[in-house]
């Protein structure tokens, strides 16, 4: 009874086309489009499956069907309700015999909000008054079914009709080159890039470099300091201060190669040399890349979270354990790879002699002195215990000439940024001064402590020589005018 009163109420104001033009295959839209329409939007999905609605109280039900998706959508003029449209749709569903499977309008279609986002039309403005039909259809030569949402707001009506054809899956669309099953898999072909590599460096002796990679920065010490990750507690990275001779090499590696290939040939590589492995983290274990790498002054830093790799590995040896670092990190144009070998040894704390003499010499010849034995700890100013000789020959030296005054000048190289190397260079210059007038009862007025950080440098910052005489500590005559 209710449906015969829809049915009553159609009107022409919408041109669909007949039922008979359904006898043939279905080329062209289900329905031709209503008059007055502005705007049309549609897609087509070869293959799709597509939920049908079958209910809508107390929740929205459905069916899942499955076949060629075409979706269009038409917006025209809020005159257009959507009871209309829908009485529409309706009566040429009949004409084709359909059968309906679900309708409702306006309340029975429950929550607007919901109807709309389980339908997903193009446009979400229009969810006003709601109004479904959906419906299975068949031809003389094919089966589909149909889903029409009709919404409206005060501004339009926009109606959304989705056919689904009921075909064979294709499952024909990707060719098999049969060749290629029956030859043998071979490796991505790489370039060799060696001729990129920073100056004067070179691969670490003990492994070599992952074909097509060059070495895009590097850093060797004889002797020096450097921190690496060793553990996680409490979501806390745990660090180790690791000295000895340090070679540091990053890598820059083609493309084709996976984080995870570059990975797995350091750790069979070092297995094979006897190394254990001491810690790991993979992508989100580390954490946020830029603060992970912080903790250990990382070389390879370019690339994202999800893409790091890091392992600490020990080799231990008679005359001094090995530590080797791996660290990976990409994106999805760039790889790098770094790997840090720290060989234990002892420092030769002999190639520097200070004596009372050399210094008052260099003092009267040129009015400084660079106090190159000062050593401290890596990134820090605390000072090493072999830097105390050197402290006490400058003691010596000021109570000798108690009328005479002095900067003590920190001095860095340019890593790091420029505000930071100042800061630390007036702590080491601070350190010095400190300890003269502490523990050596050097007048406080005799000396005054200064960092000038990077500004200063005695030798280049392009290579890792010049770098090593810019980290200082110089004592500078000062006039008595001052």
């Amino acid at each position: 009874m209710i449906l015969s009163r829809i049915l009553a109420l159609a009107c022409a104001s919408i041109s669909l086309l007949s039922a008979s033009t359904f006898a043939k295959e279905l080329e062209a839209p289900l329905f031709d489009a209503p008059a007055n329409v502005h705007d049309t939007q549609s897609l087509v999905r070869n293959y799709s499956p597509y939920s049908l609605i079958s209910a809508t109280a107390p929740k929205i039900e459905s069916r899942e069907v499955k076949g060629k998706l075409t979706r269009i959508s038409y917006e025209m003029g809020p005159e257009n309700t959507p009871q209309n449209m829908l009485n529409n749709y309706i009566q040429h569903i009949q004409q084709l015999n359909g059968e309906i499977i679900f309708t409702c309008i306006d309340k029975a279609c429950g929550k607007e909000s919901t109807l709309n986002k389980f339908i997903s039309p193009p446009s979400n403005v229009a969810s006003k008054s709601p109004a479904v039909v959906t419906a299975h259809i068949k031809l003389d030569k094919k089966s589909l079914y149909t889903s029409v949402y009709v919404a409206t707001w005060k501004r339009e009506t926009i109606v959304t009709i989705d056919t689904i054809e009921q075909v064979d899956e294709p499952l024909d669309l990707i060719k098999l080159d049969n060749d290629y099953l029956t030859s043998e898999i071979t490796g991505i072909e790489v370039k060799d890039r060696s001729d990129k590599d920073e100056k004067g460096s070179q691969d670490h002796p003990m492994l070599s470099r992952m074909p097509g990679a060059y070495i895009d920065e590097y850093e060797q010490f004889q002797f020096g300091q450097t921190q690496v990750v060793t553990g996680k507690q409490n979501k806390h990275f745990l660090t180790q201060s690791l000295e000895g001779k340090i070679t540091d090499i990053s890598y820059k590696l083609p493309r084709t190669y996976s984080e995870y290939e570059v990975d797995a040939n350091y750790k069979a590589a070092l297995t094979k040399l006897g190394f254990e492995q001491l810690y790991r983290c993979i992508g989100n274990e580390c954490g946020s890349e830029s603060r992970f790498q912080q903790k250990f002054n990382a070389l390879a830093h370019i690339g994202s979270q999800k893409n790091q790799h890091y392992r600490l590995y020990r080799l231990q040896k008679p005359s001094g354990n090995v530590h080797a670092m791996t660290y990976i990190i990409g994106y999805i144009n760039g790889l790098y790879s770094e790997i840090r070998i720290i060989e234990e040894t002892t420092l030769n704390d002999q190639q520097m002699a200070i004596d009372l003499d050399g210094l008052t010499d260099k003092i009267a010849q040129t009015g400084h002195v660079a106090l190159d034995g000062l050593l401290f700890e890596f990134d820090s100013d605390k000072l090493l215990p072999e830097a105390i000789p050197v402290v006490e020959v400058v003691a010596q030296y000021l109570k000798k000439h108690p009328k005479q005054r002095f900067y003590v000048v920190g001095h860095t190289d340019d890593q790091g940024q420029q505000h930071y190397n100042k800061t630390l260079s007036e702590k080491r210059a601070k350190t010095v001064s400190t300890l003269l007038v502490e523990k050596y009862q050097i007048t406080q007025s005799q000396i005054e402590a200064i960092g000038l950080g990077e500004h200063a440098p005695v030798a280049s910052n392009m290579n890792d020589a010049g770098k090593k005489q810019n980290r200082r500590v110089e004592l500078v005559l000062r006039s008595g005018q001052k």
